[in-house]
């Protein structure tokens, strides 16, 4: 009898027990689910005095906008705070980082994350530690760093630098950056940024490589392309990009921004275009401005007016100007642009866009450039099977005519892949201009390029790329308007 009394108060204490366990988890629990967060895993410990918990095996701390996800979690409910240990992934709708190791404070919104590797579209970036900002999308700055686009397990270049910053504007700012080459550093570019895009669940970076690009192109000679986005601060930002084909083009622009608060920033700009045409031995377009104007841009509308300078011209250099957009919430976009001298209107242009249903259109109406539109209405039909067909019709003005102008067309893109590293590829394009208003004119354009690609991979670090293409240009007809025609 004895020994049963036992057995039953031994049972009432292990059932008092498991209560008291089952009333700290509720309540522990229910610190962090009142926040809005989901905390799983496959083992639980509870640690009372402390206000522990310890979740182990396929751990996770949730709310709606991340995800912290480890070997072991640590959860401090009276500190506020999360430490992951093991296999360490922080994910959010835009970013997704992994770790070792993570200290992060879900009141703050503020934490670090140890030995952090992650991707920025086809960019790689690692670092020692990424002080948290925000969880997201994710902000923060990445220490001793180190970025590569090359996408080889073990990439033949890379760069190091001092400090990489994540900002929620869809910007990477790069500083202090020492180019490696073959484990070798080359020199030193003390800013870098790169911008992506991020819609459609795609992140295509705007640049990725410092280095000036040297090429070769028959018929123009030696090319060079250079590009280097910067960015100083949170306030100072830019971009310099240079091109240039043999004696033939040269195109130089560069920008910088000055941030006067959210929604307002000062910009200079320079813009320097030379084209020329070898056949006739003449300069086909020159251009050189530099401008200094205030940009606003909030929600659906952007603003920008300021002064801008030919510096080519030798009377009425300073112009002013005024550019707005509106973005409208049925997909419709409108553009107006207008440019002053000390006396009269010099040019304006409006446009209206919209870009969002199987036939896309731009209606537009241009006066004061060298090819105006009285206006001038195109269409863009839905494409299928690589066949995009377009029309256009309006009033123009080019090389002095005026004249009532249609233009019909289509495009057509084919490619094949074939055995043994080949590809086959056909592209077509025509169009058909029809003159009217004192005219009675066509001009057909049609450009046929055809060919056969191959590619293998000879080594680890050497690819072949070799191809084989026919291009023919035909026109038909005569064009009254110069800048219609194909020579």
């Amino acid at each position: 009898m004895l020994k049963t009394k036992r057995i039953y108060y031994k049972k009432i204490i292990f059932a008092l027990l498991i209560s008291s366990l089952l009333i700290i988890f509720c309540s522990t629990f229910s610190a962090a689910a009142d926040s809005g967060y989901i905390l799983r895993a496959d083992e639980i410990t509870f640690m009372e005095q402390q206000n522990i918990i310890i979740f182990a095996g396929n751990a996770s701390f949730s709310s709606a906008d991340f995800i912290i996800e480890a070997a072991r979690i640590e959860v401090d409910t009276a500190a506020k705070t999360v430490k992951g240990e093991g296999d360490v992934l922080l994910s959010s709708a835009k970013n997704e980082i992994s770790g070792n190791s993570l200290e992060y404070n879900y009141e703050t919104d503020q934490g670090t994350l140890y030995g952090a590797e992650t991707e920025v579209g086809e960019l790689k970036l690692s670092g020692s530690r990424l002080k948290i900002l925000s969880t997201s999308p994710v902000e923060g700055v990445l220490d001793q760093a180190e970025f590569t686009p090359c996408i080889r397990e073990e990439p033949h270049y890379h760069f190091e630098a001092k400090e990489i910053r994540i900002n929620p504007d869809n910007t990477v700012g790069i500083y202090s950056i020492v180019p490696h080459i073959m484990n070798i550093p080359v020199f030193y570019l003390p800013y870098y940024s790169v911008t992506y895009d991020s819609e459609n669940g795609e992140e295509n970076l705007v640049s990725t490589f410092p280095f000036p690009t040297i090429g070769y192109e028959y018929g123009v000679g030696v090319t060079v392309e250079f590009s280097y986005p910067y960015k100083f601060n949170d306030k100072n930002s830019g971009k310099f990009y240079y091109w240039k084909a043999g004696d033939e083009e040269k195109d130089i622009n560069f920008e910088h921004n000055y941030k006067l608060n959210d929604d307002l920033s000062f910009k200079l700009s320079y813009d320097y275009l030379y084209e020329y045409d070898t056949d006739d031995n003449v300069v086909d377009e020159e251009e050189e401005e530099a401008a200094a104007s205030f940009y606003y841009s909030r929600d659906r509308l952007d603003l920008e007016t300021g002064i801008f300078r030919d510096l080519l011209k030798d009377e009425n250099k300073n112009l002013y100007f005024i550019d707005a957009g509106y973005r409208f919430k049925s997909g419709i976009n409108a553009r107006l642009r207008q440019e002053y001298n000390q006396e009269e209107k010099t040019a304006e242009k409006y446009v209206l866009s919209g870009n969002s249903r199987p036939i896309n259109w731009n209606l537009k109406y241009v006066d004061g450039e060298s090819y105006n539109y009285y206006p001038y209405l195109s269409l863009s039909l839905p494409g299928v099977y690589g066949f995009s067909p377009y029309t256009a019709f309006g009033r123009v003005e080019n090389g002095g005519v005026e004249l009532n102008k249609y233009r019909l067309g289509y495009n057509f893109n084919y490619n094949l892949n074939l055995p043994l590293g080949f590809s086959y590829h056909l592209r077509h394009n025509y169009r058909l201009d029809s003159y009217r208003s004192s005219y009675d004119q066509n001009y057909h354009y049609r450009r046929l390029n055809t060919g056969i690609r191959y590619r293998n991979q000879l080594t680890n670090r050497i690819t072949l790329n070799t191809a084989l293409f026919y291009i023919e240009n035909t026109v038909g007809g005569e064009s009254p308007l110069p800048d219609d025609r194909s020579d």
